[in-house]
């Protein structure tokens, strides 16, 4: 009877949890109304089971939701999102600097991104590292093929937390142009990388107990393509540019079960987050000659509207919860509007030597912003 009567309240506790009504709290909140049943599931003499034990007898009457709030969820959604960044930064390179020979370049892209806090998701800093290589060749008069190899180290700290994220991935992207004519050309990009991420969540607790660290090591893949019309018009030593793109990434992040022991260990199931931007952006050049080459420096604007990452549902369990009480909380909204500012310097120097810098900010985000700076280098073959 006594186990009739725990099914019947976790039924009853899952369904106002999935409820429409519960779908903007966060995982602190939703956590709160589920912890009885999560707590009614605990293995006997289980690590889960003493914690249990110690928020029941804590004289502090809000003991419940303090344990939820010392689990932070609302890292959960945000180590996903860290890791739904633009993953191209590179394209303004190959945009900027085919030409019809083969040649091999390289680049390096450093990105920082800062969140603030709301309910749903915990405040972050992110910074990200790229290392590209590649080659591209011109097989035809209008045609332009590339191929690149990169390297990308990602970390997250989250403000008010020790918890952290720190992913690796290694990919490959094929990059391939068409002039149309002498001021529009075809450009597209596909490419796949895969590697992990290390995860890092602090839990403490309500009787003043060490705080005790739970980590995790999922895989993690992404695959990522676009597509652009791009114009330019020159007049004189100034060339107006313009272009109108869409880029659509998947990032795929492995099931994972933490390890720790402090009782609160969780087991996340996989996720996909999948975002599609559509961007348009206009640029003024200008060419300045020198006797030691070229200089052609850049101020790109533009803006971006996302059409996907939608909010989603997370559903987390416990791993000694022998119940299997599902606590089901959703991510953020994306900002669905927001604007680019770029400006890049381009280098052409003698015997086939030629290099860039660009310097990116994004502006009008919500909760976020962020910017990158890219460094490159190219030798004619």
């Amino acid at each position: 009877m006594h186990r009739l009567a725990v099914a019947a309240s976790t039924c009853c506790l899952a369904a106002f949890a999935l409820a429409p009504q519960a779908r903007a709290q966060s995982g602190t909140d939703v956590l709160t109304v589920r912890l009885p049943a999560v707590c009614a599931g605990a293995a006997g003499g289980s690590a889960l089971a003493s914690r249990c034990a110690a928020i029941a007898a804590s004289p502090d009457p809000n003991a419940t939701h303090i344990a939820a709030d010392h689990n932070d969820l609302e890292e959960i959604p945000g180590a996903g999102r860290g890791d739904a960044r633009d993953q191209w930064p590179s394209r303004e390179e190959v945009d900027t600097l085919l030409t019809p020979k083969i040649a091999l370049f390289a680049s390096v892209d450093h990105a920082r991104s800062f969140r603030s806090s709301d309910v749903i998701e915990a405040a972050f800093d992110a910074s990200a590292t790229t290392v590209t290589v590649g080659i591209d060749w011109h097989p035809g008069k209008r045609w332009q093929l590339g191929l690149t190899v990169n390297h990308a180290n990602e970390d997250q700290q989250f403000r008010g937390s020790l918890g952290r994220t720190d992913a690796h991935a290694t990919g490959v992207i094929a990059v391939a142009s068409f002039d149309a004519n002498d001021h529009v050309s075809l450009n597209g990009y596909l490419g796949r990388s895969q590697g992990s991420q290390d995860i890092l969540r602090v839990v403490s607790f309500v009787d003043g107990s060490a705080p005790v660290g739970e980590t995790a090591s999922p895989d993690l893949h992404r695959t990522l393509g676009g597509v652009a019309v791009d114009t330019n018009f020159s007049h004189g030593a100034l060339e107006w540019r313009g272009s109108v793109g869409f880029d659509a990434a998947r990032t795929t992040i492995d099931g994972y079960a933490e390890s720790g022991g402090s009782g609160f260990d969780l087991i996340v199931p996989e996720r996909s987050i999948g975002t599609q931007r559509g961007r348009i952006d206009v640029a003024l050049a200008r060419t300045f000659s020198h006797t030691w080459g070229v200089w052609q420096p850049e101020l790109r604007v533009g803006l971006v509207h996302e059409f996907g990452n939608d909010a989603r549902t997370v559903g987390v369990r416990f791993v000694q919860d022998t119940g299997g009480t599902v606590v089901a909380f959703d991510t953020g909204a994306p900002d669905r509007d927001w604007g680019q500012a770029t400006f890049s310097s381009t280098f052409t120097l003698p015997h086939g030597h030629s290099g860039f810098f660009t310097f990116g900010r994004e502006f009008g985000h919500s909760t976020s912003t962020g910017m990158t700076l890219a460094v490159g280098w190219r030798i004619e073959l």
